[in-house]
């Protein structure tokens, strides 16, 4: 995340001091804090067309890998698998989870190249 005060990369998230963090916390929209300049601002996690791609919620990586739902271990995971919401599996933080959103596809510009014949 870039810095909307001084435009530098380098921010962290920030405590959240009152009622109004608290409030838009529950919207999505977090405080953060420049380590370069100490400016505090507020700006979702990420922008509102990635999150309503599929996600994980733990990291918030959008390279998942669809796995069956018989992997899933939560209380609520029959209802899921009976429903057939598809299950994800989060490369880095190896969380397992169901989700509705559909999965984020690459456009061709973010595929390898590969030599032409």
């Amino acid at each position: 995340m870039i810095c909307p005060i001084c435009k530098q990369a380098g921010v962290r998230r920030s405590r959240r001091h009152s009622s109004g963090d608290f409030f838009l916390g529950l919207v999505g929209v977090y405080p953060w804090r420049c380590k370069n300049c100490h400016g505090r601002f507020h700006a979702r996690l990420m922008s509102l067309s990635e999150a309503m791609k599929a996600h994980c919620p733990i990291c918030g990586n959008h390279d998942l890998k669809r796995i069956s739902g018989d992997y899933v271990d939560t209380s609520t995971a029959f209802v899921w698998r009976t429903l057939r919401i598809p299950a994800f599996r989060c490369e880095p933080c190896r969380y397992k989870y169901f989700s509705i959103l559909p999965m984020q596809h690459h456009s061709e510009r973010d595929l390898p190249l590969t030599p032409a014949d």
